[in-house]
């Protein structure tokens, strides 16, 4: 029994019988308790976690957040400031910076109701519209009233920013160009303070709706002569 309580010391297990024995060796009372330990599991205690680990995680989230915002406004703001910048000289758009780069810096003179000329000697038939012929009319009426688109759209360019959009035309392809398409003219929108001139003229009774496909056009409208 000794040899068992030195090898394990507070957690040696005794029998009745030793129990009894060793209460009489030390001359102790029946009825003390000298179980040195109990069946009861030794738990060792397990670490908790820091409890500012999920608050500093949710912090770093929220951060990432503005900071991605942040960045999404300086990015709208600089393209809203540089669109605003490009319609100060005239560009109007990106897009339509892209597409009448060629016609940039030119001015134009104008042919007729829909056919101006660049001060480069390029030939520009407006597109999305047709006005009254005045060089060779079937009639007296479409003379006056292709006179009226002329002089009416001198008006427009007169009181308003002009923008020339190149565009390309509804020709066959590789024909652009050439006299086999459009007779040699290029295509494009006139635009005075940014509305098409074509819808101000239509609206007022001096051009009918022309719209072309992709590869060619339907007949040209011609309604003035009944």
């Amino acid at each position: 029994m000794r040899g068992k309580i030195e090898r394990y010391g507070t957690r040696t297990r005794l029998s009745e019988k030793q129990l009894s024995t060793l209460k009489k060796l030390t001359k102790i009372s029946g009825d003390a308790d000298l179980r040195l330990i109990t069946n009861t599991e030794y738990r060792q205690p397990q670490p908790q976690r820091r409890s500012w680990q999920k608050p500093r995680r949710r912090l770093r989230y929220r951060e990432i957040k503005f900071a991605i915002f942040a960045a999404m406004m300086v990015v709208c703001g600089v393209g809203y400031a540089v669109t605003e910048g490009l319609r100060a000289v005239g560009l109007g758009s990106f897009e339509t910076a892209a597409a009448s780069s060629h016609f940039q810096s030119q001015a134009f003179s104008i042919t007729d109701g829909d056919t101006i000329r660049m001060s480069d000697g390029t030939p520009v038939r407006l597109v999305g519209y047709n006005t009254p012929e005045k060089f060779e009319p079937q009639c007296e009426r479409e003379k006056a009233l292709g006179n009226r688109a002329s002089e009416r759209l001198r008006e427009l360019v007169s009181t308003g920013k002009s923008t020339v959009t190149r565009v390309a035309c509804s020709c066959k392809p590789g024909t652009e160009g050439t006299s086999k398409c459009n007779y040699g003219r290029s295509c494009g929108y006139l635009r005075v303070d940014g509305r098409d001139v074509g819808q101000t003229l239509i609206s007022e009774g001096l051009a009918v709706p022309f719209i072309c496909g992709a590869t060619g056009c339907p007949p040209t409208p011609k309604p003035w002569c009944g």
